[in-house]
């Protein structure tokens, strides 16, 4: 069965499936059957008056959207993509030769106490003419080799840093490997020559090759939790090398021309060298993002990229959408207003004829609403991202869309502007229906608030994060979500396709921004803010281009998210300083400062002694990390 042009002049008014339809009354100027059937939640109720602020969305909406600037979080250089293919057997290499490495460094420091104390059968010395040959600095640098070639990528990396004029983390630890090895060389050719172990420069191999294989297991955590936050180390890895070459070269330099130097002066270089290269330097960041991913994982937040978590703590700005984000997401359509004699069934069905293969929820609203309904045949359909559809039916052009589209194409009476305003006090989208030139129906529909939105608008507000809402209602419906929600900005019709413009506009005023969406037409704007949230509900296409997802659709996460960036940095510059302050306590012995006083050298024991304690501080420090409370 299908309808004919008569079915839309039925002057009558009723009730429809749940909803409340009317007709004008012309009588006063007055309009009747106005319904505002919002739902009543004492959750929505503010606690103090919110005073919300109101964003001109004209400009955004009438240019064409501008080249995007890049995001915070794609802003870093391209050397901080490390490649991580193959880390597991990285490490497990170095692993399987650092252990006799360790016990070999351990053999040879012992073996001048040991021969003093004329327990020479325990040494294995070579026997015969041999006997004075130590091959034991020879055995270390064979054993270190497999481990550097293993970390052989830290290497690659800062070549290309130095060409660069990068000073990293990478360089450091270059710097660090050259003085062992060099040194290394020195020390083991004269101990093949029978001098002994005790009167030459120590060797510094094993503390390398815990450097490396610690910077292995550092990738591999940032391959584990997908967050490399190398940008941490980039001002600490500065001083570090710099204050080593010129300390360096003043102490060699003092000492070459005082002639006080109790050993030789590439020694203390050596020594200043490897004091100013941390075990955990690179691991500080890797095992603090690790915690936090862990964290996070818990309050079911998916960080698809574990970046965010070195910027997120930035973010000055939230912009929310409306449907589906800071509601439920199932608009409900409540209200119908007809004029002229029209048929709300037959109007009904019309809009729902026109939106059988549209996607956008109050399209589902209208199709739930005239379910049970015969549908008229309607042909030339279509819809655009901005949410208009036209079509043809009964030989007229139907149009069915917001105010500023319909009102292309017919007279919208003066007496509907009251009625469009109660609808949009009570916080409900508009629609507009007209056949031909001549307005028939204007629709209602309601959408619920999530219960946890104002809550999580609290939380951002004492984080001192402003809060912003976008939707294409009018700016009395808008206004009033934004007091109903909480937030201090409001965006109110603003086109779907201009979402990334607005994001650009607000970037362009300074503020980091992040959005939280859940629609195909959020996209853009996630990708082109500096941050990007996706509801778990949310399409693949969001899915895609966000890089929070909060699985469990709490708006909450995303304060939580901050939180968690903000405990991560703090805790990662907590472990850089753990780490660098333990060696720097070391540098009176590298400067030979307590040499001139009778003391000795720097000594591998003395680092391996300040490794230890760094490891208990940063076990300390992570221990602290995960056990901390949600303050929010």
């Amino acid at each position: 069965m299908e309808h004919n042009a008569d079915d839309f002049q039925e002057n009558k008014s009723e009730e429809t499936n749940g909803m409340t339809v009317a007709k004008p009354e012309k009588a006063d100027g007055e309009m009747t059957g106005v319904s505002n059937k919002t739902p009543e939640n004492p959750v929505y109720a503010a606690e103090e008056p919110v005073i919300v602020q109101e964003v001109d969305t004209t400009v955004v909406n009438g240019v064409e959207q501008d080249e995007l600037l890049q995001p915070k979080r794609r802003q870093r250089p391209g050397r901080k993509g490390r490649a991580v293919a193959g880390q597991i057997s990285r490490m497990k290499m170095a692993l399987l030769f650092l252990l006799p490495l360790l016990l070999m460094a351990l053999w040879t420091e012992a073996a001048p106490i040991l021969s003093s104390a004329g327990m020479h059968g325990i040494l294995f010395d070579l026997p015969g003419a041999f006997k004075s040959v130590n091959v034991r600095g020879l055995l270390q640098i064979l054993l270190l080799a497999p481990i550097l070639y293993a970390g052989r990528q830290f290497y690659i990396q800062a070549l290309q840093d130095l060409r660069e004029r990068i000073p990293s983390a990478e360089v450091l630890l270059l710097l660090g490997t050259v003085a062992a090895v060099a040194g290394g060389i020195y020390t083991a050719v004269q101990m093949l020559l029978g001098k002994q172990y005790g009167e030459l420069p120590p060797l510094f191999l094993a503390y390398i090759g815990l450097c490396v294989t610690a910077a292995l297991f550092s990738r591999y955590l940032d391959r584990w939790c997908k967050a490399s936050l190398p940008q941490f180390l980039d001002l600490p890895s500065m001083w570090l090398l710099s204050g080593s070459i010129l300390v360096g070269i003043v102490a060699c330099l003092s000492y070459f021309y005082t002639g006080k130097a109790v050993v030789p002066v590439w020694q203390i270089a050596m020594s200043v060298f490897l004091c100013c290269c941390p075990v955990f330097l690179m691991v500080a960041p890797s095992i603090a993002a690790f915690i936090t991913v862990t964290k996070a994982s818990e309050q079911k937040i998916l960080l698809r990229d574990g970046t965010v978590l070195g910027d997120a703590w930035e973010t000055t700005l939230v912009i929310f959408d409306k449907t589906g984000t800071l509601t439920i997401g199932h608009p409900v359509l409540t209200d119908i207003h007809v004029f002229h004699d029209g048929s709300e069934s037959g109007l009904l069905s019309l809009a729902a004829a026109m939106l059988q293969d549209s996607d956008l929820p109050e399209a589902a609203a209208v199709r739930d609403a005239a379910e049970g309904c015969s549908l008229p045949v309607c042909t030339e359909i279509r819809s655009t991202p901005e949410g208009w559809h036209t079509a043809r039916c009964f030989r007229e052009n139907i149009r069915l869309g917001s105010f500023d589209f319909v009102q292309r194409y017919a007279r919208i009476p003066a007496e509907t502007k009251k009625y469009v305003e109660q609808l949009s006090d009570a916080g409900k989208t508009v629609w507009y229906l007209s056949v031909g030139r001549t307005l028939y129906a204007i629709f209602g529909f309601s959408d619920e608030l999530r219960p946890e939105t104002p809550e999580a608008m609290r939380r951002l507000k004492r984080m001192n994060i402003i809060t912003s809402v976008m939707t294409g209602d009018n700016k009395r419906a808008g206004l009033y979500l934004g007091k109903l929600s909480g937030a201090e900005r409001v965006a109110a019709e603003l086109l779907p396709t201009h979402k990334a413009q607005l994001v650009q506009t607000f970037r362009k005023g300074g503020e980091v921004v992040a959005v939280v969406g859940d629609g195909d037409n959020d996209a853009p704007a996630l990708e082109c803010a500096d941050f990007g949230f996706a509801v778990g509900s949310g399409t693949k296409t969001v899915w895609n281009a966000a890089q929070v997802v909060l699985t469990d659709n709490d708006l909450r996460n995303v304060a939580a998210t901050f939180q968690l960036s903000r405990d991560c940095v703090e805790a990662i510059r907590r472990n850089v300083c753990i780490a660098c302050i333990c060696n720097l306590l070391l540098l009176p012995f590298a400067l030979g400062i307590v040499a001139l006083a009778g003391g000795p050298m720097l000594q591998p024991w003395m680092l391996l002694t300040v490794t230890v304690a760094a490891a208990a501080a940063l076990s300390f420090s992570t221990w602290k990390l995960k056990n901390r409370r949600n303050r929010l």
